[in-house]
């Protein structure tokens, strides 16, 4: 049993290199079934059906880690809205800076290709415990600080495109320590978010 939780995993870290390195359509089911030391299809096919279903349950890894990340943050900090927010954020942009390619493959890659296709919708038939979490902040803050007069979804998406952003571009920074990245990033979504200054709560 212990072999089989290992072979699945050691695939969707496979996936994951090479989704990243070569894109989705670049990736063929035996470039995975090779990186990861298969000899054949149908030992690879005990685990997973296609490379569509390599990449959902990528996908669905990925949105559980940040999930658990956001939601301790969440737990973990003062019920005041600009705190929450602000410890919520920071859980956030750690995460995806500590973890880029995951951050590249659920944000970037499938966004992307929705996008291209058609089929994007932010919200989605059901959002994200994350993305329900980060708009009733925003919604919370309107109450006591000047958000600006802009949709909390175009606000999110913003604030979300310039960390992606920063995530393919970590070298932009310069020497600067991980901490200071962080609050630089924090700094600047707060500019995106607030008409005028409000200091990191923090």
């Amino acid at each position: 049993m212990q072999q089989t939780h290992d072979s699945y995993t050691l695939i969707l870290n496979v996936a994951l290199e090479l989704f990243t390195r070569k894109g989705y359509d670049g990736t063929s089911i035996d470039d995975i079934r090779n990186a990861a030391g298969f000899r054949s299809k149908a030992s690879l096919y005990t685990h997973f059906k296609g490379k569509e279903e390599v990449a959902k349950a990528l996908q669905e890894k990925c949105e559980a880690e940040l999930s658990k990340t956001l939601t301790e943050a969440y737990r973990s900090a003062s019920p005041e809205a600009l705190k929450r927010f602000t410890r919520v954020g920071r859980a956030f942009i750690e995460w995806a800076l500590n973890h880029p390619r995951e951050y590249a493959f659920r944000y970037l890659r499938v966004q992307q290709e929705k996008l291209m296709s058609g089929e994007y919708a932010y919200l989605g038939e059901t959002p994200s415990s994350e993305y329900t979490m980060m708009m009733d902040l925003l919604k919370a803050l309107r109450t006591s600080y000047p958000v600006r007069h802009i949709a909390d979804a175009a606000l999110l998406s913003m604030m979300v495109g310039l960390i992606s952003k920063a995530v393919v571009d970590q070298e932009s920074f310069g020497n600067v320590i991980f901490e200071e990245r962080v609050r630089q990033l924090m700094e600047m979504c707060f500019g995106i978010l607030f008409s005028e200054s409000v200091p990191l709560a923090g």
